[in-house]
């Protein structure tokens, strides 16, 4: 840590950028225990709030304040913080302490530099972008518990869970409580997920997506089978189709990748991998698929699994496929 008054939580992956954020709250109210916590939202705080918040109180001479989303912030609050970064370069006992935190994305990196020119600490969060870094992320999360993972059961569950960060540090976790081995094997982890409403769903979705019907109906059958719920996997089959239909607005000069919440750069170029051979109308037939799917299985005296067997034919065939009497 610097020296400044301020910092800044940078981008990144979100999921790490909300542990980094949490970790430097948690650091700082153990440093100054007798600072109150001070929350703004950039997004809706004035410059006057904040001042008003970092200035001394009856109770406290400072506080720990958190200013959220700074990519939302107005110019006058940028000032604001600006002014306060150069007046506390150097901090010093009972100054308050400033912690900003930026949403991935390129959207406020203005605010970033200003705030960086002024002397705060600029904290840049790592963004995952392959399946290296994913795998380094995987064998760092198992050492925090004094375990390890084979090769092949990192590729595995890399393969599967990419893209979801806070998703795969929930499952290392899960994996080094409830077994014991080490290190552990491919074996564990597939038959973890094979429990796990998320992760199946993303699998069969994965198969789906790539053609493979015969594959995605007997893994979706089979996971019905072990008491998962098949409108769990129709909601994993929909949110791939959501940010393939997201990659293809930003593709076309619609939205910017910010503006679609697209910015990890692995969901994004496996989305973009997927896009290809969709038709703008086939796209919109497989939505409509699972939004049929969806009321099917929400409705008594109708067939889920039917239903959610049909819509994996539907997005293998890229929207081809459809049944009679669904909404088109």
């Amino acid at each position: 840590m610097g020296s400044s008054a301020v910092y800044v939580v940078n981008g990144g992956d979100e999921y790490l950028n909300g542990q980094m954020l949490s970790k430097l709250l948690h650091d700082m109210s153990a440093e100054l225990p007798d600072m109150e916590r001070m929350d703004l939202d950039a997004g809706s705080a004035s410059a006057y709030d904040f001042i008003e918040a970092a200035s001394p109180s009856l109770f406290s001479d400072g506080a720990i304040v958190l200013v959220d989303n700074l990519e939302k912030c107005s110019d006058s609050l940028s000032d604001a913080l600006e002014q306060f970064s150069l007046e506390h370069k150097n901090r010093t006992r009972g100054d308050s302490v400033v912690i900003c935190r930026k949403n991935p994305g390129q959207k406020g990196m203005g605010h970033v530099n200003r705030l960086k020119k002024a002397g705060a600490n600029i904290i840049s969060v790592p963004q995952l972008k392959n399946d290296r870094d994913y795998k380094s992320f995987i064998t760092g999360e198992c050492e925090r518990y004094g375990r390890f993972m084979t090769a092949d059961a990192i590729v595995l569950l890399t393969g599967v869970l990419s893209g979801q960060t806070g998703a795969m540090a929930a499952m290392c976790h899960q994996l080094c409580m409830d077994f014991d081995e080490n290190p552990i094997t491919a074996q564990t982890v597939s038959l973890y997920m094979l429990n796990n409403p998320q992760v199946t769903g993303f699998a069969v979705a994965d198969k789906a997506l790539a053609g493979n019907v015969a594959g995605a109906v007997v893994d979706m059958r089979n996971a019905v089978a072990q008491g998962i719920a098949e409108i769990a996997i129709l909601g994993a089959l929909a949110s791939n189709l959501r940010s393939i239909a997201k990659v293809a607005a930003v593709e076309s000069g619609q939205v910017s990748k910010d503006d679609a919440h697209m910015t990890n750069t692995w969901v994004y170029n496996k989305a973009k991998a997927h896009l290809r051979g969709w038709t703008s109308t086939g796209l919109g037939r497989a939505i409509q698929m699972c939004a049929w799917a969806d009321e099917q299985c929400k409705t008594s005296g109708t067939d889920p699994l039917y239903a959610v067997e049909k819509t994996i034919e539907c997005i293998a065939s890229q929207g081809r496929v459809t049944v009679e009497g669904m909404n088109t």
